[in-house]
């Protein structure tokens, strides 16, 4: 694994890259104690020599930098354009993004904006298409009026117990791979500086007053790219009840709901995840290795007939 820093306007994003093959895909993580190796670590080594894998830390995760700015109406527009400044650095014109959570937001904003360079968009568990939160009003009050977000992660951080019951609840649905070194994984993530703060700015650039930001589900029609939505059947953060009526809005897109799993989907049941991307893009593949054996069939053609000619 290959990690380095690239520099934004926004600040330094902390890359991990596994491979150099050919495809390339993006992995964005979630929120909170959230950063790219806790929830995708797993998948990332299931990804073959064929694929270039890049997983940043967002903009105020990880080992990335943590600018003060990070909450409000620039929340996403910052975190959209800084993704957008990494690839361009990295080269990378057209890639696989797939997003998790915040992360799943922020990918379906980057595709509506930037659609050109998405290959296949992969949201999963993705916040971002819901217009508002269960008891809009109370959450509204409790996110912007009260700390209280800062404080469930101090909590968390100090009790195993409760760190392995906050797993079991939210992110894994079978309790037997909910391993020691998973809990341990959450409990240094939780026990970062900036862990509650995270979560805190992400909550209030997500809670309006009248409703849930982003809310992209009326402007999915908008993207002409392949798209696959994946999905914990038991996700409690995100119902999967968010993807009601989005085949109608976006018929050429697919929905794979993975039975048992909650939010951390790509963490329990990262080979499957794996599996249907390279499915989804061996599709796509045959069918561009078809054009592309068609026009050298139509070019041996017309080398014969010339080679004919007296």
């Amino acid at each position: 694994m290959k990690e380095f820093d690239v520099t934004t306007a926004y600040g330094k994003m902390h890359v991990y890259q596994k491979g150099t093959g050919k495809r390339k895909v993006v992995l964005l993580h979630g929120s909170g104690c959230d950063h790219a190796m806790l929830s995708w670590a797993e998948a990332v080594e299931q990804f073959g020599d064929e694929y270039t894998v890049y997983a940043p830390d967002l903009l105020g995760y990880g080992k990335s930098d943590k600018p003060d700015n990070m909450c409000g109406e620039s929340f996403y527009p910052i975190h959209i354009r800084s993704v957008n400044q990494l690839m361009k650095s990295l080269g990378a014109e057209k890639f696989i993004l797939c997003g998790l959570s915040m992360g799943g937001a922020i990918a379906i904003g980057y595709a509506l904006q930037y659609p050109a360079q998405v290959e296949l968009l992969v949201p999963v568990d993705a916040w971002g298409i819901s217009p508002e939160l269960p008891f809009q009003r109370f959450s509204y009050w409790y996110i912007h009026k009260t700390n209280m977000t800062l404080f469930q992660y101090k909590w968390i951080a100090k009790s195993r117990l409760l760190a392995k019951w906050f797993i079991g609840y939210s992110l894994i649905g079978d309790k037997h791979k909910i391993t020691d070194a998973m809990v341990e994984e959450v409990l240094r993530a939780c026990k970062e500086d900036n862990a509650g703060k995270a979560m805190q700015d992400y909550q209030r650039s997500s809670c309006g007053r009248n409703g849930a930001i982003p809310y992209y589900k009326e402007e999915l029609f908008r993207l002409t790219m392949p798209v696959l939505f994946v999905h914990g059947e038991l996700d409690p953060l995100v119902p999967v009840s968010h993807l009601d009526g989005v085949k109608e809005l976006l018929p050429h897109g697919d929905i794979c709901i993975l039975k048992g799993c909650k939010h951390w989907s790509v963490k329990e049941r990262p080979e499957e995840f794996v599996r249907l991307i390279q499915s989804k893009t061996e599709q796509g593949g045959m069918a561009e290795d078809k054009k592309e054996n068609e026009n050298k069939g139509a070019e041996t053609d017309h080398e014969k007939k010339q080679q004919k000619r007296p």
